[in-house]
């Protein structure tokens, strides 16, 4: 097999632009523009109807401004399979052993750790099974590969490929703990931040790897979905 050429598609300018637009927006003012709208609905919406229709706008809108990103991630795919298929293994791997390192870690400093994006999304799942299944495997992982993959370690990348890993693997930690900040402690914040570290450093790698966006959008989905299955 010869040497592969990477076709590295990487988001425009224009998509960039629009890009920090949306994400700024959808971080900021979406979740308490929803809650303002659902507040005034005659049946309010559940938190897991509510939490489904974030990813949905999210998703939706990833799609409008990245579609042309992600047709050409795909193309990339479909051109090196071997390259593709070598990229997504080999990150679940480093993922779930990284994982559990880090875990065990975690647990060694504090036998009693919760993670309490997970137990969120353990909530959502007896409320609303279907819908947090169809956010978190399907939704959820397009959104978030574009942003903190495509958008935040493309760009910064090309300063400096370490730059790049840090910004994307820091900003993807933080989302899921921003949250958080006032209902749990600074040492369980600090924990859940780290937790969320090898899934970013494997996403950027396979997403540099593979050349194309698809390979940390399939990792994410396949994460999630194991996530998923072990609340059953």
């Amino acid at each position: 097999m010869g040497k592969k050429t990477l076709s590295s598609p990487r988001v425009t300018n224009t998509e960039a632009v629009w890009g920090w637009g949306w994400w700024a927006f959808q971080f900021f003012l979406l979740p308490s523009l929803l809650s303002a709208v659902n507040s005034l609905l005659s049946r309010p919406l559940s938190q897991a109807e509510l939490n489904f229709t974030f990813f949905l706008l999210n998703f939706l809108a990833v799609m409008l401004i990245f579609h042309s990103f992600l047709a050409r991630s795909v193309g990339a795919a479909a051109a090196h399979p071997a390259y593709f298929c070598q990229a997504v293994i080999l990150g679940l791997v480093a993922y779930f052993a990284l994982s559990k390192c880090v875990n065990w870690c975690i647990h060694q400093l504090d036998p009693g750790f919760r993670n309490y994006n997970d137990a969120f999304i353990s909530g959502l799942h007896l409320n609303s099974r279907y819908l947090t299944v169809l956010g978190t495997i399907l939704l959820v992982p397009p959104a978030e590969e574009c942003f903190y993959r495509g958008l935040f370690f493309g760009v910064f990348a090309r300063k400096a490929l370490w730059l790049g890993y840090a910004v994307s693997t820091a900003g993807f930690a933080l989302i899921h703990i921003l949250g958080y900040i006032g209902s749990a402690s600074p040492l369980t914040l600090v924990l859940s931040f780290l937790q969320y570290l090898p899934a970013g450093l494997c996403l950027a790698w396979s997403y540099a790897k593979a050349d194309t966006i698809a390979a940390p959008i399939l990792i994410h989905a396949l994460v999630n979905a194991w996530g998923i299955y072990e609340m059953r």
